[in-house]
């Protein structure tokens, strides 16, 4: 059965300006028929089960997004967010702005919203957790529509004062997001716990290649399953 762009929002309950922005993204595999984007149930049935997202059986109630509370690990997380070097920058500010210029997956109207949120995050208190590394992420869920929460990496060409802990200065930053807050409360925890292991957080340091890092990520999570 063919399911049409309204009867697809009601199934995930997701407003459907955010399908509409997943579809000009590509990341929703609808296709445009007569005029009217549609896509066939068992193909959306596929595609919600590898997003995790939840497909109601009927329509209504109001348009919201409906994210299963489950966590696929940190490695893909940092997959989906990327690993970037070389991130430019002397204060608190500049460096999450220009992380903020490279982290995917967010719409233009999005980024300056969850800036300011990074921002008042760090007003209250430092995200630095000592040791060279900060964790800057929102207080609370900041109203964005991400399918699935992701981590951002990034490696500052110089160290910069972060009112961290242990006052010692960041040079690298782990930018968490999550459309839910279970999730990212979820996400925090398990990176936080990886975090401890001193061989990892020298390891990252060193400022690494993308693809030593995930797969140092992947040994980690193998080991604690």
């Amino acid at each position: 059965m063919e399911l049409t762009l309204k009867e697809v929002a009601a199934r995930l309950h997701m407003p459907i300006e955010t399908l509409m922005r997943w579809i000009r993204q590509g990341k929703i595999p609808m296709h445009r028929t007569c005029g009217e984007y549609t896509i066939r149930s068992e193909m959306l049935e596929r595609w919600a089960d590898e997003h995790q997202l939840k497909v109601h059986a009927s329509a209504g109630g109001e348009a919201v997004a409906c994210v299963e509370a489950k966590l696929d690990g940190i490695g893909p997380a940092m997959r989906r967010g990327g690993i970037f070097h070389d991130l430019e920058g002397n204060t608190k500010e500049q460096v999450l702005h220009e992380a903020m210029a490279r982290i995917p997956n967010l719409d233009p109207s999005e980024r300056p919203l969850v800036l300011g949120r990074l921002l008042e995050r760090e007003r209250m208190a430092s995200t630095g957790i000592g040791h060279g590394i900060a964790l800057p992420h929102p207080r609370a869920n900041p109203g964005i529509q991400l399918a699935l929460p992701q981590i951002t990496t990034c490696f500052l060409v110089r160290p910069i004062a972060f009112d961290a802990i242990d006052q010692r200065p960041v040079s690298v930053l782990m930018v968490l997001l999550s459309g839910s807050t279970q999730l990212h409360l979820s996400l925090l925890s398990k990176l936080s716990f990886y975090l401890r292991d001193t061989t990892f957080r020298n390891f990252l340091l060193g400022a690494p290649p993308a693809e030593d890092v995930l797969r140092s990520v992947d040994q980690l999570e193998s080991n604690h399953t």
